[in-house]
């Protein structure tokens, strides 16, 4: 099939104006501006649309949609928890299911295309059958009161994922946080995760009162954890990454949620262990946390992705990256669209290990895009990422899905 349309983002560094793309079974085979229908082709003219890589959310919690509005703003982290965790038997598999598939459908509405999403209730899936979007379905778990079944778990959710050949879906591993998981459990997620090539992730350094329970475990997080907890690992005077450090927690190319509260002498850690950190832009301002250390990031050259959480923590109830992106250049007017939107394209992709396959339209890629009806004058990174209209059309391996406008 052969794309005709008026311009095409390919990355950052080239866009075709007007932007051809003809793909097969799939996959990209080519891109330019003067590509030429082969005999008997297929072809879509779109000449008024742009088109552009479909984005990656590398942090979201697409089960827990049912609680936007319902937790209080401005919360300390504690405290949103201890409003949390009393909700969370209430939401039955058929809540967190009906949730997962209005996210994603509005997430595609949005522009994104693959979502890393982290999972606590695996009961959420029965019934499930495709998405709107790619899914890493993040299995999180947490030992705090008994250890899990690791092997048994991921080979049953290997054995569900086989069951959608067609779905699009894929796994990935999170122990929760270490304040919740053992080293013993970060050791077997990373060997799980090496083993079966999975991507890795965990909630690190988020907030202020995880970095003061490892420092002197006088935190209100304290109370929320089980009083008779036996973990001599968590010792006072220590940071979230150097608790990391000291129990060798953390593979290689792990995905860091939050990552709010490192500190200079951490960043060198993260970066020998190719880190990748997912800031969630309105999650950090709903909880008026301190101003995300951006500068010291980049100093470093430890890469940063754009996630949304949940409508949980956050007046994003659509899982927009757009929104993500514009609050970002809001509190980083130093930052220029084009790199932003490297950390919703390239950065994740290469996070995922896709970075051969998502982030980018060019050949041997997969056929994964969003078409934007954009004024095709103007910089096309600035007027999408400023839009607020939902796309025309989505695309993910090959199979076009037009949007209609509510």
């Amino acid at each position: 099939m052969l794309i005709r349309a008026g311009a095409l983002i390919e990355s950052t560094n080239r866009v075709h104006r007007p932007g051809h793309l003809r793909m097969e079974k799939g996959e990209i085979i080519a891109v330019g501006s003067n590509l030429e229908p082969l005999p008997g082709e297929e072809i879509l003219s779109i000449p008024e649309i742009t088109l552009a890589p479909g984005w990656i959310n590398l942090h979201a919690h697409l089960e827990l949609s049912s609680l936007s509005g319902v937790l209080r703003k401005g919360n300390t982290f504690s405290g949103w928890l201890e409003e949390l965790l009393p909700l969370l038997p209430t939401l039955t598999p058929e809540v967190r299911r009906s949730s997962i598939l209005t996210s994603t459908r509005h997430a595609a509405h949005s522009g994104t295309t693959s979502i890393l999403s982290i999972l606590t209730q695996r009961t959420a899936l029965a019934g499930l059958t495709s998405t709107p979007t790619r899914v890493w379905w993040a299995l999180e778990f947490s030992d705090l009161r008994e250890k899990p079944n690791l092997t048994e778990i991921v080979d049953q959710a290997t054995s569900w994922i086989s069951r959608h050949p067609n779905a699009d879906w894929h796994l990935a591993l999170s122990p929760h946080a270490p304040y919740t998981a053992s080293p013993s459990l970060y050791h077997e997620l990373s060997t799980l995760a090496s083993q079966n090539h999975l991507p890795f992730t965990t909630h690190l350094a988020e907030s202020v009162d995880e970095t003061e329970f490892f420092a002197n475990q006088k935190s209100s997080l304290r109370h929320l954890l089980p009083a008779d907890l036996d973990r001599p690992d968590l010792l006072p005077s220590q940071s979230p990454a150097e608790w990391c450090q000291k129990n060798i927690a953390l593979p290689p190319r792990s995905i860091l949620a939050h990552g709010n509260e490192f500190s200079l002498k951490d960043l060198p850690y993260l970066k020998e262990r190719s880190a990748t950190i997912v800031h969630c832009p309105t999650t950090h301002q709903w909880f008026e946390r301190k101003p995300f250390p951006f500068n010291s990031y980049q100093t470093h050259q430890i890469p940063i992705a754009l996630g949304t959480d949940s409508p949980a923590s956050s007046p994003n109830l659509h899982f927009d990256l757009r929104l993500e992106a514009r609050t970002f250049l809001q509190n980083h007017p130093s930052c220029n669209p084009k790199s932003v939107w490297e950390m919703l394209t390239t950065v994740p992709a290469l996070a995922l290990g896709q970075g051969k396959t998502l982030g980018v339209l060019n050949t041997d890629y997969c056929a994964d895009w969003v078409g934007w009806r954009i004024p095709l004058g103007q910089d096309p990174f600035t007027s999408i990422l400023q839009g607020t209209e939902p796309a025309e059309m989505t695309c993910i391996s090959g199979k076009i899905t037009p949007h209609e406008k509510i």
